[in-house]
């Protein structure tokens, strides 16, 4: 099961991929590959292993030219590819949510640079493509405007919206981004997630019901050999 979970900050991404985590280590008896979440295409804040950057490091990040924040993040994304050869892999954002944040907010990437995020997007997925043949399924994760701005109130102080960018005049405009860059995907299915208004227990339950039909063999395996050690 390969994941890319990708929406605006404060649709509840992390939130859900911690839940898939959990559960996929409950119905099919491991975890994804080495425990992992990659959540670490937002700058300036990244989150989990080694640990999460520290108020000091994202000041380093953001203090950085345009030039070497683009090298960063290209860099991090081109190393994350390798697990695509793996059996699992769950990711958050990856090339879809550097992109918009690049061009949005760090001055990168912009049409017609050598690294113009357009045209890294396809080569990112031309790479993944040849890395796996498994479904790369995008879990667009979505929520209200008004819901993003009420868990904006509530959230933005915490370490995981630290030096956060979004501000909720750019809220629509954001949403619009991924959507268009969803769309633009060519790595697999494309399941749309609302968190608006449940739980994040019923939307794991929701969305676990559409991921069904995209398991892999060795998903629907694992999960036997878990029901039999059961």
């Amino acid at each position: 099961m390969k994941l890319i979970l990708a929406g605006i900050e404060y649709s509840g991404t992390t939130t859900l991929a911690n839940l898939l985590s959990d559960w996929k280590t409950k119905i099919m008896g491991e975890p994804f590959y080495m425990g992992l979440i990659h959540d670490h295409f937002k700058l300036p804040h990244t989150s989990g292993h080694p640990d999460d950057t520290t108020q000091e490091e994202q000041e380093q990040i953001l203090n950085l030219s345009p030039k070497l924040k683009e090298m960063y993040h290209r860099y991090s994304i081109y190393y994350h590819l390798h697990h695509y050869a793996q059996v699992d892999d769950l990711t958050i954002g990856l090339h879809i949510e550097e992109s918009i944040y690049a061009r949005k907010y760090y001055g990168y990437g912009l049409p017609g640079d050598q690294f113009d995020r357009e045209n890294i997007f396809v080569a990112v997925e031309n790479r993944i493509k040849q890395i796996t043949k498994d479904p790369v399924v995008i879990v667009h994760v979505e929520a209200e405007d008004q819901v993003i701005q009420s868990r904006m109130d509530e959230l933005k102080g915490t370490p995981e919206h630290s030096n956060s960018p979004l501000l909720k005049k750019d809220i629509s405009g954001i949403k619009k981004e991924y959507k268009r860059l969803v769309d633009k995907s060519k790595l697999g299915p494309v399941i749309n997630i609302d968190t608006s208004h449940d739980s994040p227990g019923q939307t794991l339950e929701k969305l676990v019901k559409l991921l069904e039909p995209t398991f892999t063999e060795e998903d629907r395996r694992r999960i036997d050999l878990n029901n039999i050690v059961d």
